[in-house]
């Protein structure tokens, strides 16, 4: 009863400070605790969107309880809000992780995709270049043509990865949409401040949430949110516990993931192709001056290929 209490009494505080994705995640939350037919109807009004009576409503109900309702003492309500504050400072930096990644992850796709046989063509030329002058000099050329081979072998892998994770292509419309469907959906399942009763699931439903916005895959990230704001739904530690010493214990766990999550940022940030993307102003022409210097590098590679043969 306590529970019902506290979340009657969180969804009257949303509605009066117009906190519309707070409140409806406490509606789904007290649709599967035991509620009596007077909170059912209250639910019924939210969901209506009829909002005119609902909060003298909860107040009337409440006050038939007014006994149990255990008001929180100063430290515990302190706990709470800085646990919360916290939580929203670590959503904000992993989404931060993965626009980063994500940025990564279209670049790749967009070079590999645009230049990437370019580049192997030249990797099996010099392979191949290497391979001659290593068979007709011997050890003279021998690390230069395990080297080359070495690359090939690399890159090769590296072209099947991005052919197998190849993401959607997206308009600039359709990529702030993406982050910020995103967004949405990490506040609602992001493991790092879901209680811990329900943690397995929200992992679950997060790493298939990071896939889909990985991939650029905007209908998949709506379709997860939405079954977020309609089906199951998590509270999170800030929402869900009351005890001093389990709340003290969350915000040092927090604190520590923050600092984790603020040292990945720093290195995502000194990351060579993270760097590049960034000095990059116009994607198209860098990529055109790429294809053009990387012909020149293949065909300057064939006509060394042929000086060489022709003088052996």
């Amino acid at each position: 009863m306590k529970e019902i209490l506290k979340r009657l009494e969180i969804i009257k505080s949303c509605i009066a400070i117009e906190d519309e994705e707070s409140l409806y995640p406490q509606v789904h939350r007290l649709y599967s605790l035991q509620i009596d037919d007077k909170v059912k109807d209250i639910l019924k009004l939210i969901e209506d969107t009829n909002f005119q009576e609902v909060i003298s409503l909860i107040d009337q109900y409440l006050s038939q309880f007014s006994s149990l309702v255990v008001h929180e003492d100063k430290e515990v309500q302190g706990l709470k809000i800085e646990l919360k504050v916290l939580e929203k400072e670590l959503l904000i930096l992993s989404c931060k992780i993965e626009e980063y990644h994500n940025k990564i992850n279209d670049f790749n796709a967009r070079y590999h995709k645009e230049v990437g046989v370019l580049i192997e063509e030249i990797l099996i030329l010099r392979e191949e270049y290497f391979e001659f002058l290593y068979k007709k000099e011997g050890k003279k050329y021998e690390y230069e043509y395990f080297e080359a081979k070495k690359d090939f072998e690399n890159f090769h892998q590296e072209v099947k990865k991005f052919k197998l994770d190849d993401p959607f292509e997206l308009t600039k419309k359709e990529k702030i949409e993406l982050k910020r469907l995103y967004r949405k959906a990490s506040r609602l399942c992001h493991p790092d401040i879901i209680e811990d009763t329900k943690k397995d699931k929200a992992e679950e439903i997060f790493k298939d949430l990071n896939t889909a916005y990985q991939q650029n895959n905007l209908k998949k990230v709506s379709d997860i949110l939405n079954n977020l704001l309609n089906g199951e739904t998590f509270s999170c530690d800030s929402d869900a516990l009351f005890d001093r010493n389990i709340l003290k214990n969350k915000i040092e766990l927090a604190r520590e993931k923050i600092k984790l999550a603020k040292t990945e940022i720093e290195v995502i940030k000194k990351d060579q192709t993270f760097i590049l993307i960034n000095k990059i102003d116009n994607l198209d022409e860098y990529i055109f001056e790429m294809k053009h210097e990387l012909k020149e590098e293949k065909e300057n590679l064939v006509a060394k290929m042929r000086e060489y043969s022709t003088t052996i």
